[in-house]
């Protein structure tokens, strides 16, 4: 079943159009990236030296902190595909930290 999109949606060919045409891009952009550093702060505390984790784990922190940290030149880029104005934009595509087969 296709969505039901409302009369008044206007669609870009990509996000970098979006950037240059609509004022509500930037909002968007600049609100994923907070999102994103709030992310990336829970993640901090693995980095410390006097916690204790185990390599596979701090690995898997490493490479998250990576991916999010790329996510928005990719996003900008247009290598992701999505739809900027999900409302469950993070859920669907944001990169997943899974810990102990659970997600942080």
């Amino acid at each position: 079943m296709q969505e039901k999109q409302p009369d008044n949606l206007i669609e870009f060919n990509g996000i970098k159009e979006g950037m240059r045409v609509c004022y509500h891009y930037p909002r968007k952009v600049e609100y994923l990236r907070e999102e994103r550093n709030e992310l990336l702060k829970a993640t901090d505390y693995y980095l410390l030296l006097d916690i204790v984790i185990d390599e596979n784990k701090l690995n898997a922190v490493k490479i998250y902190r990576q991916v999010f940290r790329d996510f928005m030149n990719k996003l900008l880029n247009e290598e992701i595909e999505c739809k900027m104005f999900d409302e469950e934009f993070d859920k669907k595509y944001f990169p997943k930290l899974i810990l102990d087969g659970a997600e942080t």
